[in-house]
C-alpha cells in the first residue's frame, strides 16, 4: 500500500507553545473562515514525496541511512499568505545554506527515483492556518520564534475521520554536516 511521506524538521516543544501563542493571536484578528492547523501538526517540510509505495520507501531509507543531519539555527521571524495555497504560516527572511543544501538534495533524490518533484523553491515555514480564502488586513510583525536543527524525519500523512495526521517513520539526528559519504547513493 503507498503512504504520503515527507522529509521535515520536527519542532521542539518551546517552539510549538511560541507557534500556537502566534496562532491564538492571529486567530483572534481573523475575520474570514480558515482551519486551524492542529499543533501536534506543526513542522517544517524539507521536502514532499508524494505518494510512495512500500518498495520505494524501502529503497528512500536505504540511500538516506547514513544522513547526519546539519545543526542550524534559524528563526520564523515573518507572516506569509500564500494566496494559492490558502496558507498562513510563519517563515524566515534568511534560510541558513546547510538546510537549503539538505532540502536541494532531498528533493534532487525524490525526483531522480520517480518520487514527487518539487518546482517551488525551498522556503523553510511552518502552516498556522490552511484554507484562508483570503485577508481581510495586512499580516502583522512578528517577534521571532527560533529554532534549533539538528533532527530530521520521514513522515508519513494518514488521514484520519477528524483530519489528516502526521507520524514519524525514521528520525535521524545529531551534529554534523552532509558529508559526500552520507548523501544518497
Amino acid at each position: 500500500m503507498a503512504e504520503r511521506l515527507f522529509f521535515s524538521v520536527p519542532l521542539s516543544r518551546i517552539s510549538q507553545l511560541e507557534l500556537i501563542r502566534l496562532q491564538a493571536r492571529l486567530g483572534a484578528e481573523m475575520s474570514g473562515p480558515a482551519r486551524v492547523v492542529p499543533a501536534a501538526n506543526f513542522h517544517l517540510t524539507l521536502a514532499f514525496l508524494g505518494s510512495v509505495s512500500q518498495q520505494q520507501k524501502a529503497a528512500l531509507l536505504a540511500r538516506w541511512e547514513s544522513l547526519v543531519v546539519p545543526e542550524v539555527s534559524l528563526e520564523l521571524d515573518q507572516l506569509a499568505y500564500w494566496h494559492r495555497a490558502g496558507v498562513i504560516c510563519a517563515t524566515t527572511s534568511r534560510t541558513p545554506m546547510a538546510l537549503g543544501q539538505l532540502a536541494h538534495r532531498m528533493r534532487q533524490d525524490a525526483a531522480e527515483h520517480g518520487l514527487h518533484r518539487s518546482h517551488a523553491p525551498f522556503r523553510p515555514h511552518v502552516s498556522l492556518f490552511r484554507s484562508v480564502s483570503q485577508l481581510s488586513r495586512e499580516l502583522p510583525a512578528i517577534t521571532p520564534v527560533p529554532l534549533h536543527i539538528n533532527e530530521v524525519d520521514l513522515m508519513v500523512s494518514v488521514f484520519e475521520p477528524h483530519g489528516v495526521e502526521y507520524h514519524s517513520v525514521r528520525r535521524w539526528g545529531g551534529a554534523g554536516s552532509l558529508s559526500p559519504g552520507n548523501e544518497p547513493r
